[in-house]
């Protein structure tokens, strides 16, 4: 190496440790100044602002409240939890809102908001829905309406009727959030929206045939049916009634119903003055939708027949399912001019109304006349069988010798006599008390056209009625205790609460409904729960609105815990909380 060579090294040794020097400063400066505390929520909160590190500082806010979740036991109101929203939700729901963001991050803020139910987000989930764009935007909407529903935010009625009455059912993305929106609008309901429910239920259905637009027009009538319920909105009780007389809106029609008992006492009179034919209008209506659901000018002599007096069934199904004391003399008074199906029809419905010695004995003069043939649209079920089932709902023992003795002397052909002893029997198995037990023997012991007995199919549960008659006698208390049994939850031996709940309604008195509420806990198996629910029905001719309240709260804890059988085994209880509410109006 040359001496000049040997000479320059030195300088250019300072000068690399001088350059290295000052690019550590220069970082160390940058951290001190520009990066703060990574573990502090407020320096990302400062990095919204920066566009470069706008959505690196989301993710880390999004991961902030996801910990404190986590720590708090998802507790949105915990310790770790408040105090971060009170520092990020605020600056995060601007930024949602000046809408200057990417299409995943805005999602990713949506989502997190939502997940906050804090009510200072809710102006970014509102704005999600202004912004929805079908078969795009679904899981935007999604969360919104999860939070907004939750926080039930009166500020997003607007918007949310908006996406509801676009969203379309029948198409594959907005199938999925259907079920998120009609949630929400359960839980928001406004009373602003009354108006709009009313004019979507009058909505017809033209063409049942394309399937999508059916789809939609269902979705949208039966969420409208339901919050007019809801509302208990008296403006709506024709609108709903016609929902109900049309044929071509059958899958609505239940939930229509259900409407109008949620609305209870105004819908009665409006009612029956269908039920009599004094609602002009709505019988012409009737006989249109029925006449068009039949083909119109295809349809047959017997099919526009009935259309004339189609609107007397569905009338008195509504009147009894709201079931007031009210419905019972024109429901009867309907039954003396009505003729086979719409007379069959009325008297099942009679079982809903509370029990007189009237209604047991026209419901009694309604089977006599009733062919032993005669079916029933549009199943074709056979009438007097339909009718032996549904005398159970009586809960009344004196049915019991009539009930063998209309089965021993059935006449008719041979299928139909086998059903009707069949139904029959079973049903006075329920019902029997042990000084009935001989005679319903006779009916068990009657001889088939097969060579067995009415009673073969059924020894099981004959055996396990006598055994527990023979326990329990007259004893309501031991029935009653009978409805908590493992045997009675079991599906083999489900007949052993079956007929302890018919019991208890036989033999009971409303004293008994709390008893049968206490007991609910332990009834796990579904036919059980449905006639224990029955027997308090039963029980309350003049409805109780605080019995109509435990039965909620059954129902509410059974949702919460996302339990799928017990929500199916509630499912029964909503109807009768309904006509209990309404009887009590």
């Amino acid at each position: 190496m040359s001496r000049s060579a040997r000479s320059i090294l030195p300088l250019l040794r300072s000068l690399l440790l001088g350059a290295a020097t000052a690019s550590s400063m220069a970082l160390s400066a940058g951290v001190i100044v520009g990066c703060g505390d990574e573990n502090d929520p407020e320096t990302h909160v400062k990095r919204l602002d920066d566009p470069a590190t706008l959505t690196a500082s989301v993710n880390r806010l999004v991961q902030f409240f996801e910990d404190a979740m986590t720590r708090d036991n998802k507790d949105r109101t915990g310790p770790t939890v408040k105090p971060l929203l009170d520092k990020i939700i605020e600056p995060m729901t601007q930024k949602c809102v000046a809408g200057d963001l990417d299409e995943r991050t805005n999602s990713k803020l949506i989502k997190f908001i939502s997940d906050t139910r804090d009510p200072r987000g809710e102006a970014c989930l509102i704005k999600a829905l202004k912004d929805y764009k079908p078969e795009s935007t679904e899981e935007d909407v999604r969360w919104a309406v999860r939070g907004l529903g939750a926080m039930k935010s009166e500020k997003a009625a607007e918007p949310l009727m908006a996406v509801f009455s676009k969203l379309q059912h029948g198409k594959p993305k907005g199938s999925t959030i259907s079920r998120d929106v009609h949630d929400a609008m359960v839980d928001i309901n406004s009373k602003s929206w009354e108006d709009g429910l009313i004019t979507m239920i009058g909505r017809p259905i033209n063409d049942p045939k394309d399937v999508a637009t059916m789809r939609n027009e269902l979705f949208w009538q039966i969420t409208a049916a339901e919050l007019l319920g809801w509302q208990r909105s008296e403006k709506a009780v024709v609108p709903l009634l016609k929902v109900v007389l049309s044929p071509l809106k059958a899958d609505a029609a239940t939930t229509a119903i259900l409407a109008l008992t949620k609305i209870g006492k105004p819908a009665i009179q409006p009612t029956i003055a269908l039920l009599q034919g004094d609602q002009k209008e709505l019988v012409e209506y009737s006989k249109v939708e029925n006449l068009k659901g039949a083909g119109g000018d295809k349809a047959s002599a017997e099919q526009k027949k009935a259309a004339e007096t189609a609107h007397v069934a569905a009338a008195a199904l509504v009147l009894a399912t709201i079931g007031r004391q009210e419905s019972s003399q024109p429901l009867l008074a309907a039954l003396e001019k009505a003729e086979d199906v719409p007379r069959a029809i009325i008297a099942r419905e009679l079982t809903k109304v509370p029990k007189t010695p009237e209604t047991l004995a026209a419901f009694q003069a309604a089977y006599d006349k009733t062919p032993a043939g005669l079916e029933m649209p549009p199943a074709g079920i056979n009438a007097r069988v339909m009718l032996a089932e549904a005398a159970s709902n009586f809960f009344d023992a004196s049915l019991v010798p009539w009930l063998v003795k209309t089965g021993l002397e059935a006449r008719g052909e041979e299928d139909d006599v086998a059903q009707i002893r069949d139904v029959s029997l079973q049903t006075a198995l329920k019902l029997m008390k042990p000084d009935q037990i001989a005679d319903v023997d006779r009916l068990a012991g009657t001889k088939t056209s097969g060579g067995g007995t009415v009673g073969k199919s059924m020894e099981k549960e004959i055996k396990i009625a006598k055994d527990l008659l023979s326990a329990c006698g007259t004893k309501l208390d031991c029935y009653v205790g009978k409805l908590g049994d493992p045997a009675s939850q079991a599906k083999e031996t489900q007949f052993q609460g079956i007929k302890s709940a018919y019991m208890a309604g036989v033999l009971g008195t409303p004293e008994v409904r709390q008893q049968i509420i206490d007991a609910m806990p332990k009834i796990t198996n579904a036919a059980v729960r449905f006639v224990s629910v029955s027997v308090i029905d039963a029980l309350s001719p003049k409805g109780d609105a605080e019995v109509a309240t435990k039965l909620q709260k059954i129902v509410d804890e059974g949702e919460t815990s996302k339990d799928a059988e017990k929500i199916a085994g509630n499912a029964p209880f909503k109807t009768v909380i309904y006509r209990l509410a309404a009887r009590a109006q």
